[in-house]
Formats: structure tokens, C-alpha cells, sequence
């Protein structure tokens, strides 16, 4: 590895850090989330909030000189994942209800 390089590579790794830290700290919210829309019979996804949230993302990542589209496909991703926490969530409620 280029000596000038390892610097860069370790800052760089300590972003991807602070990244995964806040991408975990997103998703512990998704869970209060998910309780809050069972509890208010509300559907896993709605569509008009993940429209928002990835326009938001678009338009806040132009501050930082981001592709908006690299930005609509990373929230994208972040979003995916998010809905697929909260289904597994649903899913697992629906298993505890008691049936009649």
C-alpha cells in the first residue's frame, strides 16, 4: 500500500464507521417505528413517505455536491431495507396475536 495512501484509507474507514453507526441507530428507529404503525393499524410501507424521504435525501446531497440519482439509489437501498425490518417485525406481531 502507497505510505501516502494510508492515511486517506483510514480516515476513510473511520467515515464507513460513522456510517454504519448511523445506518444502525436508523434502524433501531425503524423498530419504534414498526410498533407505532401496528399499534395505529397503519400498513409495513407507505408509498407518499418513501417518495419524501428520497427526495429529501436527493435534495440534501446537492449541499454536498451528490448525484441526486446516486442519492435516490442509495436511499433506495437504506429504504428496502428498512421495509423489510419492519415486515419481518409485522410479521412476527401477527404470529404473537392470539387467534379466536
Amino acid at each position: 500500500m502507497s505510505k501516502s495512501l494510508a492515511p486517506l484509507r483510514a480516515e476513510i474507514d473511520a467515515i464507513d464507521d460513522e456510517i454504519v453507526a448511523l445506518l444502525g441507530k436508523r434502524l433501531s428507529v425503524v423498530h419504534r417505528v414498526a410498533a407505532v404503525k401496528m399499534a395505529e393499524n397503519l400498513p409495513a410501507v407507505l408509498p407518499d413517505r418513501v417518495d419524501a424521504v428520497k427526495r429529501r435525501a436527493a435534495e440534501a446531497g446537492l449541499a454536498y455536491g451528490l448525484d441526486p440519482d446516486f442519492m435516490a439509489t442509495l436511499y433506495q437501498t437504506i429504504i428496502d431495507e428498512a421495509c423489510r425490518v419492519e415486515e419481518g417485525i409485522f410479521a412476527a406481531g401477527r404470529e404473537d396475536t392470539p387467534r379466536s
